[in-house]
């Protein structure tokens, strides 16, 4: 069982699941700095978020119409655009190339309202988006300097295809 299909089965929405999802990492960030110290936590749990986010890559590749290309992966914006989770602006799409940003990230904020630690509010969320397009093809190569979960004004994302 993949993490998008149990999305769908339960009927939550994806900022909801992400919410859980923090909580869960919070306890566990908190016991593992306990025992192993506050890197090895952190390390962990950073693990932990970008193997869900692979999974949710694979999941995404494999409803792909035909099989897993860039034009279905750049779908994902008007996903990520309709959850109503992001803002995304500046969208430029071309055969290989597709970059955007996002100025609005209600993941980060539903965060810091939940009162996780500021070290675990930019890594659950924004250290997804690499192995998430990677997992989908490793085609893809994934540019993102900054993020709005880092303290950046907005995340500018730029993914390429290589093939």
């Amino acid at each position: 069982m993949d993490i998008l299909s149990t999305e769908l089965r339960v009927g939550i929405t994806l900022l909801r699941q992400r919410a859980i999802e923090a909580d869960i990492f919070r306890a566990m960030y908190l016991t593992l700095a306990e025992t192993l110290g506050k890197n090895a936590a952190l390390e962990a749990v950073r693990r932990a978020a970008c193997d869900l986010a692979a999974q949710a890559g694979r999941a995404f590749a494999f409803g792909a119409p035909g099989g897993a290309s860039f034009a279905h992966f750049k779908t994902v914006v008007d996903l990520w655009r309709g959850s109503g989770a992001l803002s995304i602006e500046n969208v430029q799409s071309g055969p290989d190339e597709l970059s955007f940003e996002v100025t609005r990230c209600a993941y980060v904020e539903t965060y810091r309202e939940m009162g996780l630690p500021e070290e675990l509010v930019g890594l659950v969320s924004c250290c997804r988006d690499e192995p998430f397009a990677t997992a989908y093809s490793p085609h893809i190569v994934m540019e993102r300097p900054e993020t709005i979960g880092t303290g950046a004004p907005r995340c500018c994302f730029r993914f390429t295809w290589k093939d």
